[in-house]
C-alpha cells in the first residue's frame, strides 16, 4: 500500500484541499446525483454506491498499472522499488485531493482493460491512449493527461529518409502488443509487416535486425538509444500524435467528472506542462524528439 502525496515541488492548497474533501464528503449526495445519470449507471458491484462515493468513505482506491515504461511508470530501485515517473505523480497528485490511500495493482498493459472490466481494481491508475474501441469497453476523462508523440526507430544498416518508404511488404514493424501503435500501424502502412511484442522486446528485435523498425513513444526514444546506441531515429515530425488520459469503469460519471476537473485544474494552472518538461519533455527535447507538453490553446505560452 502506498499513501498518497503530492509531489515536492507541489504546494498543497490547504482551502481548495478543504473544499475538495470536506465539500465533496459533505455535498456528495448532490453532487453526484447531477454527475451520475441514472441508478443503473452505478456499479452493481459496489451495491449500488458508486466508485467516487465509495473512495472516498472507504479512503482508499485499487488502481491497475503496468510499471514497466520508464520514465513514464517504472519502480525506482533507488527508493525501494516504489512506483514513480510521470503517470505515478500525476496519479498520486490528484487522489492526494481526496486524501485515500492508493493501493496499485499491477498488470500487462495488455490486459488492464479486460482487468477493469473483470474489477481486477477500481480504475486505471495510469493514462492510455482513447482508442474508439477501448471506449466500448470502459469510460475515458475528456481531458487529456498527456499528448504522445510517436517515434520510427530504425535497425543498424537499414537507409531509409521518409515515413512512406514504411509502407512496404519489405517492412517488418514491431510495436508493442495491445497499444495504439498496434492499431495505428495497419492504417498508417497496410502493405507493411507487423509484429506485436513486449515494449522491451521490441526494441531488441529491432536492435538485433529481427524486426525493420519499431514505432515508438518519444518517452522510449531515449533509453533505446542509451541501451543500443547502434540504432537511429528517423528524422522529421511525427505522423501519430495520441491523446492519453485515464479511464474508470464504464457508468462511473462520478468518478470520470471529478478526474475531468482535476485534469482541467492542473491543466490551467500549468502543472501538466511543469511536470512534463521536469520527467519527460526535456530529456525528449534534448535527444531531438518531437514532444509536445498538456496546454490551453488560450493561455499565454
Amino acid at each position: 500500500m502506498t499513501r498518497s502525496t503530492a509531489p515536492s515541488d507541489q504546494p498543497r492548497n490547504a482551502t481548495r484541499r478543504a473544499l475538495l474533501t470536506g465539500g465533496v464528503v459533505a455535498g456528495s449526495a448532490a453532487f453526484l446525483a447531477a454527475c451520475t445519470p441514472t441508478a443503473e449507471a452505478q456499479d452493481s458491484s459496489s451495491g449500488g454506491q458508486d466508485l467516487l462515493r465509495r473512495v472516498i468513505k472507504d479512503k482508499k482506491v485499487r488502481l491497475g498499472v503496468d510499471l514497466t515504461f520508464k520514465p513514464l511508470q517504472f519502480k525506482d530501485p533507488a527508493n525501494g522499488n516504489k512506483p514513480s515517473g510521470y503517470s505515478v505523480e500525476l496519479t498520486e497528485l490528484i487522489f492526494s485531493d481526496l486524501d485515500v490511500t492508493i493501493e496499485w495493482v499491477e498488470m500487462e498493459f495488455a490486459q488492464l482493460f479486460a482487468g477493469l472490466v473483470a474489477g481486477k481494481f477500481d480504475m486505471a491508475g495510469i493514462p492510455a491512449t482513447i482508442l474508439p474501441s477501448r471506449a466500448m469497453q470502459v469510460l475515458f476523462s475528456t481531458q487529456p493527461a498527456f499528448i504522445e508523440s510517436n517515434v520510427v526507430l530504425l535497425r543498424p544498416g537499414l537507409d531509409l529518409t521518409s515515413e512512406g518508404q514504411l509502407d512496404s511488404p519489405d517492412i517488418t514493424i514491431a510495436v508493442l502488443s495491445g497499444s495504439s501503435q498496434e492499431a495505428a500501424v495497419p492504417l498508417l502502412y497496410p502493405k507493411a509487416k507487423t509484429k506485436s511484442l513486449g515494449n522491451q522486446e521490441a526494441i531488441q528485435d529491432v536492435a538485433s535486425g529481427q524486426s525493420d523498425v519499431s514505432l515508438l513513444s518519444e518517452f522510449n526514444i531515449a533509453d533505446a538509444l542509451k541501451q543500443f546506441p547502434q540504432l537511429r531515429v528517423l528524422q522529421g515530425p511525427s505522423s501519430l500524435v495520441d491523446i492519453n488520459t485515464y479511464f474508470v469503469p464504464a457508468g462511473e460519471w462520478g468518478m470520470k467528472s471529478f478526474i475531468d476537473n482535476s485534469l482541467l485544474y492542473y491543466n490551467s494552472h500549468g502543472t501538466l506542462k511543469g511536470m512534463w518538461d521536469k520527467l519527460i519533455g526535456d530529456a525528449a527535447t534534448a535527444a531531438g524528439l518531437p514532444t509536445v507538453p498538456v496546454t490551453l490553446p488560450y493561455l499565454p505560452r
